[in-house]
């Protein structure tokens, strides 16, 4: 009877002895190599891998990122799955191969707003300019830079009269924006122009007095404050000008070209040293040896352009330089200086088909003057090419900006409606006994056709001919050289001069 009383304890310390044996019995089952399942239906949980040790040296870091994770030998299936792991990575196909861009501007003729008030030196300058914008040259280099960057070319090309009369404080200011466009990944490559080396008319404008400025005396002065804008990069510098060539990519070279005469005095027009002839020609001898495509660039122009501009345009030895091109079938050459956007292939004789090869040249527009257009070049990947313009995007750059300046919002407007005003003012002061409302008249003909020829855009001689402007012209002032200008300017323009492909 007095054992009955233990009972209870004893049942109480047998079901703790029970529950021990569960415990350990289910800790065995749970050893590593069979996973313990959870009582949820949407995972399972695995052990936890011990943390790998760090590799001893460098060398042992290269080596396991090269052939995968080390796998224990007792594993062979595990080898087996990296073997199959490194065979799908080596059949994994390459980049493709994605050929060169270039974004191409010409004619800055950038003056920053350190150079100027915007008083009437400056704006009787301006009047007498041919429609450069210089009022909102800060703006259109910064849009310039920013759809650079936006963009993305292999490189941003530049084939002079990057300044307006070449002030040194204007190159450094130049330089310092262009310096964003390197900093983002594109390089930036540039030539000088007539207007930015040895130029006796640099000029401040302040407190209305116009007063001489200090330029750049020199290629030494040039290079000094461009150096790293393609001279530094060039894997091959012309000791005798400013001419360099620069490799876009292993199959595709610039040659950009010093076409200035700047040494005694500065010149307008332009040629090459015999000195920069032998150097260039090596350089495409080895280009040719190699199956490298190159463009040339410069600011003067190959071949003659324009009826309108017959002077002081085509480099004075043009004719030995396209010997030269066309003897290692080169398919392009880009240039400046006409202030019109031009495309032209050279003939050597009349009756040449059109199909027959001859060097091609495309004049980039003046970016200083609206409509403010660039050029666009792309090699394809069957080796052809393709050109097109653009025109600089101001009104959404200043929406960007929070401008508040309603020209810069309306720009596309504005800016024809500048250059036209520009050119009605320069051609009604020629006019003497002819009523101010006719002078109106036949000075906006004149000013939208100058525009259009500018501009590249496409001229119809009959919807001229016809209208009441012309037959004023005709009727008031034969004999006028704005007559003449007119014809030649809708001969020159017959089709538009925006795109270009071989």
């Amino acid at each position: 009877m007095r054992f009955k009383k233990y009972i209870p304890l004893l049942i109480y310390l047998l079901l703790i002895l029970g529950c021990l044996l569960i415990v350990r019995l289910t800790g065995k089952l749970a050893e590593p190599g069979e996973p313990e399942e959870t009582s949820s239906a949407w995972e399972t949980v695995r052990p936890v891998p011990e943390e790998p040790s760090e590799p001893e040296d460098d060398l042992e870091r290269e080596t396991e990122a090269e052939s995968g994770p080390p796998v224990p030998e007792s594993e062979p299936e595990c080898r087996e799955a990296r073997q199959e792991w490194q065979e799908e990575a080596e059949e994994l196909p390459e980049e493709p191969y994605c050929p060169p861009t270039l974004m191409l501007a010409s004619d800055l003729h950038y003056i920053s707003q350190n150079t100027h008030d915007g008083g009437t030196a400056f704006r009787e300058m301006v009047a007498r300019d041919d429609g450069k914008i210089s009022e909102y040259s800060d703006v259109l280099l910064d849009t310039l830079v920013e759809e650079a960057i936006a963009g993305k070319p292999s490189a941003l090309v530049l084939t002079g009269d990057i300044t307006l009369n070449g002030e040194r404080e204007n190159h450094r200011d130049l330089a310092e924006k262009l310096r964003r466009v390197t900093e983002a990944g594109v390089a930036v490559l540039v030539v000088p122009g007539n207007h930015d080396i040895k130029n006796g008319n640099a000029a401040t404008y302040f407190e209305g007095a116009r007063e001489p400025a200090q330029y750049l005396e020199d290629a030494e002065d040039f290079y000094e404050i461009y150096h790293e804008f393609g001279y530094d990069q060039a894997f091959s510098r012309d000791e005798a000008s400013l001419s360099y060539f620069y490799a876009l990519d292993d199959l595709h070279w610039m040659l950009m070209l010093d076409t200035c005469q700047y040494e005694d005095y500065n010149h307008v027009n332009g040629r090459l040293k015999p000195e920069t002839m032998e150097w260039l020609e090596s350089g495409l001898k080895q280009a040719q040896e190699q199956g490298i495509a190159v463009v040339p660039a410069g600011h003067h122009n190959l071949l003659s352009e324009s009826r309108l501009y017959t002077t002081e345009c085509t480099m004075e030895n043009h004719l030995d330089i396209i010997r030269i091109f066309e003897e290692y079938r080169l398919p392009l050459y880009i240039s400046g200086h006409l202030h019109a956007q031009r495309i032209k292939k050279h003939k050597r004789e009349p009756g040449v088909s059109d199909g027959a090869y001859g060097i091609e040249e495309i004049v980039l527009p003046p970016y200083s003057i609206p409509p403010c257009q660039y050029g666009w070049l792309k090699w394809q990947t069957d080796g052809g090419m393709a050109f097109e313009t653009r025109k600089a995007d101001v009104e959404a750059y200043a929406r960007r900006q929070k401008l508040k300046d309603e020209k810069l919002l309306q720009f596309g407007e504005y800016g024809q409606e500048y250059v036209k005003g520009i050119l009605r003012n320069q051609v009604r002061t020629s006019f003497h006994a002819i009523p101010e409302d006719l002078k109106d008249e036949m000075a906006d003909l004149y000013a939208l056709l100058y525009y259009d020829y500018c501009a590249g855009n496409r001229m119809r001689r009959d919807e001229v001919n016809d209208s009441r402007a012309c037959r004023l012209w005709d009727r008031l002032a034969p004999d006028s050289r704005y007559v003449k200008e007119m014809n030649q300017m809708m001969e020159d323009v017959r089709q538009a001069q925006h795109d270009w492909s071989r």
